[in-house]
């Protein structure tokens, strides 16, 4: 498949001018750009101490090579006819015959020990420790008014607009501006349906460190920005966060902000993950990236998506 690239994007080059292959110090190094008379080499893999042969697109019958930012010698730009591509072509093929790629002697010991990790992931001891790690964030982020902020885990899930299986999630991350996500944030909370996560991707700064986190949760919830936790108790607002990985796999959020709605979701076990696809199934999805307002996004996922849940949830707050 590679060559068949190759023969494609060559070729018509061949019409525009003296596109073809000059020599290399060395076959590890490839071509990164051509400029007027110069071309730029950078280096990939291992070098193996012999000359190589790259291809360059250029209207120039010699070039000036540069290799890591240092000019290393003049060269001729050679041709590539159309009999070199059959002899590409048939060098691929006695190749393709002939390699074999080696077994990974690991392969039993590394399936054992994923099917170790995963039984362990779904265990009733692994996500009890995730519970209680989780509960304990929230109590040192939101202290004594835990149960108004969380009254899911303390007097029963809230009602909403959003029905059973229909979730919004709201993907964020800390590189963000912090005033973008107070403003996801406040909508959450205007919104006031328990079926719609902030989600982060991973811990500020790794899980080595969770201060970083909970200091970032902790601005981007509270109500006033000019209050001071370490002054005094801060009032946060009613907007449920969390850090969940696998969201962001099964969605293929690439960049954030994201907001996806989602229906159709049925987890057979709600502790776990629902981006776990072994643990949850769903129907389909809907995603819009950049920053606008949530109520925007909504709208506009409302109007593809048709889901009177969405009208009747952003009527509410009207």
């Amino acid at each position: 498949m590679i060559v068949y690239l190759l023969l494609a994007t060559t070729l018509p080059a061949f019409a525009a001018g003296k596109s073809g292959y000059i020599v290399t110090p060395d076959a590890c190094y490839v071509p990164e750009k051509v400029e007027g008379e110069s071309v730029h080499l950078k280096k990939t893999g291992v070098c193996g101490g012999q000359p190589g042969r790259a291809f360059v697109q250029t209207g120039r019958q010699t070039l000036k090579v540069f290799v890591e930012g240092k000019f290393w010698q003049e060269v001729r730009v050679d041709e590539m006819s159309v009999p070199d591509v059959a002899v590409s072509l048939a060098q691929a093929d006695r190749l393709a015959g002939t390699m074999t790629i080696p077994k990974n002697r690991y392969e039993d010991e590394m399936n054992a020990v994923a099917g170790t990790l995963d039984s362990y992931y779904h265990s009733d001891e692994f996500q009890g420790r995730v519970k209680n790690e989780t509960e304990r964030i929230k109590a040192q982020v939101f202290g004594e008014n835990f149960a108004r902020f969380y009254p899911d885990d303390v007097t029963g899930e809230r009602k909403g607009k959003l029905t059973e299986s229909e979730r919004v999630y709201v993907f964020i991350s800390s590189s963000m501006p912090l005033q973008t996500v107070r403003n996801y944030a406040s909508s959450v909370a205007r919104l006031g349906d328990p079926r719609i996560v902030m989600v982060m991707r991973g811990f500020v700064d790794g899980m080595s460190r969770i201060q970083p986190t909970i200091r970032f949760v902790a601005d981007a919830l509270k109500k006033h920005p000019s209050c001071s936790p370490a002054e005094g108790e801060c009032a946060m607002l009613p907007a449920n966060l969390v850090v969940d990985p696998l969201l962001y796999r099964r969605y293929e959020i690439d960049r954030v902000p994201a907001v996806v709605f989602a229906r159709g979701v049925k987890a057979g076990n709600p502790g776990l993950s629902e981006g776990d696809s072994k643990n949850t199934e769903v129907a389909n999805s809907y995603i819009v990236y950049g920053d606008a307002s949530l109520e925007y996004i909504l709208q506009a996922i409302g109007r593809e998506s048709g889901a009177l849940s969405l009208k009747e949830l952003l009527a509410s707050m009207e």
